[in-house]
C-alpha cells in the first residue's frame, strides 16, 4: 500500500529497563523500517531517597542513579538502533503522563509501551502505567507482551460493535504508518444473546466501504453457543496478527470481553495491542 506521509510522526517509547525493554525497542525498529519516524524513548525517574536527606545528597543520588540509566540506554541503542540518528533519549523527572499531555495535538505521535502483570495485575486490564495512558492520553498506543519475538505484522484484528461510535480518523492515522508486511484488516464483532447477527455484518460492511485502504479488507461475526471459544480459535489459527480495541468501546469496556481478549489472547497468546482514542 503506497503512503504519503504529509509530516513527520513520532513515536515514543515509554521504557523502564525491565524484561520489556529489548521487546519493545526491537517492535519499534521493525515497525519504522526506511521510515523518516522521528523516535522519542522515555524514561520516568523512580528515585526513592529518605525525607530527611540533604539536597545535596539527593542530587548526588539523582545524578548517580541517572549516570547509570544512561549506561543501560547506550548499550541498548548500541545493540539496536546503532546508526539512528533519529533515537533520542530523554529521563524524565516527573510524569510521563504529565509530558505527554504537553505535546501540541496537531502532531502526529504513537506511543509504545509493555504490558506488564501475571494473575490479580492482569485482572484489572493491563497494569497500571498502561491504563493511566489509556484513560488520559487520546493517543494510538501499542501495548506490547514481554514473550513477543520476531514478530512481522501481516493482519490487524479490529474488534467492533454497532453499539461504538468508531474512530475512522485514528484507523487511518495508524494505516499511514503500518509497516509493508501488514496485507488485511480483519473486522470482527460479537454477538450477545438477543443481538442479531444480520445487524453486526451490515455494520461491518459499512465500516469497511468507510475504510480507505489497498489492505484486503475481511469481516466474520461470532454468535452463539461458546462465542469466546470460537473467538480463541480464530487467532489461534491465524499467526502474525495484531489486536486493535478501542478505549470506550466494547471490548474495551465490557469487563468480561476485555478480561478474555487480554488474559487469554494477548498475555497468553503473544499478540501485540493496539488501543486507539475515542
Amino acid at each position: 500500500m503506497e503512503r504519503l506521509l504529509t509530516k513527520r510522526h513520532t513515536l515514543y517509547i515509554l521504557l523502564d529497563f525491565s524484561e520489556y525493554s529489548k521487546t519493545e525497542l526491537l517492535f519499534a525498529k521493525s515497525w519504522i523500517a526506511d521510515r523518516d519516524f522521528e523516535v522519542r524513548v522515555l524514561h520516568q525517574l523512580d528515585l526513592l531517597v529518605p525525607t530527611l536527606t540533604s539536597k545535596d545528597m539527593r542530587l548526588k543520588i539523582s545524578y548517580g542513579v541517572k549516570r547509570d540509566i544512561l549506561n543501560k540506554w547506550f548499550q541498548l541503542k548500541n545493540e539496536i538502533f546503532p546508526d539512528n540518528e533519529h533515537v533520542k533519549f530523554e529521563i524524565l523527572d516527573h510524569s510521563i503522563v504529565d509530558y505527554l499531555t504537553k505535546i501540541p495535538k496537531d502532531e502526529r505521535i504513537f506511543i509504545i509501551m509493555g504490558l506488564k502483570g501475571g494473575g490479580k495485575l492482569k485482572q484489572i486490564f493491563i497494569g497500571s502505567m498502561v491504563n493511566e495512558v489509556i484513560e488520559k492520553l487520546d493517543i494510538v498506543t501499542f501495548a506490547l507482551p514481554k514473550s513477543l519475538k520476531n514478530f512481522t505484522p501481516n493482519e490487524i484484528i479490529i474488534t467492533v460493535h454497532p453499539e461504538f461510535d468508531f474512530n475512522i480518523e485514528a484507523l487511518h492515522q495508524l494505516l499511514d504508518i503500518v509497516p509493508d508486511t501488514v496485507n488485511t484488516l480483519k473486522w470482527i464483532s460479537i454477538a450477545k444473546e438477543g443481538e442479531q447477527v444480520e445487524d453486526l455484518n451490515d455494520y461491518l460492511e459499512y465500516l469497511i466501504k468507510r475504510t480507505n485502504t489497498g489492505l484486503q479488507q475481511e469481516m466474520a461475526v461470532f454468535s452463539g453457543m461458546n462465542v469466546f471459544a470460537q473467538v480463541k480459535s480464530f487467532f489461534q489459527s491465524n499467526e502474525n496478527k495484531i489486536l486493535l480495541i478501542q478505549k470506550g468501546g466494547r471490548t474495551f469496556m465490557d469487563k468480561l470481553f476485555r478480561k478474555f481478549l487480554i488474559n487469554d489472547l494477548v498475555y497468553d497468546g503473544s499478540i501485540p495491542l493496539i488501543i486507539l482514542p475515542l
